[in-house]
C-alpha cells in the first residue's frame, strides 16, 4: 500500500511538472510586427498571456513584452533578440489618437531602436515589479550589438529623440531614500544627453546646485 501512495505522488509529481511545461511553452503569443529597418528587418514582440502575468512572477501594469524575434525577409531567418525573456516595456507610440500604417514609433532611430527592460528584482521582493528599475537598452535597427546603457542602480523613465540634433535626452530617477525600490517619493529626477552616432551618454543635468 505505502508502495501504492509512492506512486501515487510520483505520478501527480510529474503530471504537474508536465503542465507546468506546457503552460509555458503556450504562456507566449505574438503581437504586431515592427518594422525597424525598411531594407531587411521586423521586430516581432512576444508576450506573456494573462495567466502567466497573474502569477508572483511579475507584477506590473501595462503591456510588457516576454522577448522580440528579429526577423530577416531578405534571408528569411529569424532570432531572439534577448537571450532569455525578460520584462520589455510595449513600443511607445505617439501621444494622439490617429495610429496609421506610417506612424513613426518614439523608440526608433535612424540606426537604433530603444528598449526599456526589467529585468532584475533589485529590491528582493520576490517578483518584478514597478518598484525595480527600467534599464534602457538599444540595439541596432537590424537586431544586432544589443546593450544595456543605464545599470540597475538608476530608473529610466522616459525618453526623447532629437534626431535632427543628433541627440536624446533619458529621464533617470535616482533611489533617493536607498531603499532599493523606486518609487513615487523618490522625486530625484535628472536627464542625460545620448548622443545618437555612438550611443554614449552626457552629464547629468541636474535642476539642483
Amino acid at each position: 500500500m505505502k508502495n501504492h501512495g509512492m506512486l501515487f505522488l510520483f505520478c501527480l509529481a510529474f503530471v504537474g511538472t508536465a503542465v507546468g511545461q506546457r503552460s509555458d511553452k503556450l504562456a507566449r503569443y505574438f503581437a504586431d510586427p515592427v518594422l525597424t529597418d525598411s531594407l531587411s528587418t521586423l521586430f516581432f514582440p512576444t508576450q506573456y498571456n494573462e495567466g502567466f502575468l497573474s502569477t508572483n512572477k511579475i507584477a506590473l501594469w501595462g503591456s510588457y513584452y516576454a522577448n522580440i524575434v528579429v526577423y530577416n525577409f531578405l534571408t528569411d531567418s529569424s532570432i531572439p533578440l534577448f537571450a532569455a525573456d525578460t520584462y520589455i516595456e510595449a513600443f511607445r507610440r505617439p501621444d494622439y489618437m490617429r495610429i496609421t500604417e506610417n506612424t513613426k514609433i518614439k523608440n526608433i532611430t535612424n540606426k537604433w531602436v530603444f528598449l526599456l527592460v526589467k529585468s532584475k528584482d533589485y529590491n528582493d521582493s520576490g517578483r518584478i515589479d514597478g518598484n525595480d528599475p527600467s534599464i534602457l537598452y538599444a540595439a541596432t535597427t537590424k537586431g544586432e550589438g544589443l546593450r544595456p546603457l543605464t545599470n540597475e542602480t538608476e530608473n529610466v523613465v522616459s525618453f526623447e529623440f532629437f534626431e535632427k540634433q543628433g541627440f536624446g535626452l533619458i529621464k533617470i530617477q535616482r533611489d533617493s531614500d536607498k531603499d532599493f525600490s523606486f518609487k513615487n517619493n523618490d522625486a530625484d529626477f535628472y536627464f542625460r544627453k545620448i548622443d545618437l552616432e555612438n550611443l554614449t551618454l552626457g552629464k547629468p543635468i541636474e535642476a539642483k546646485r
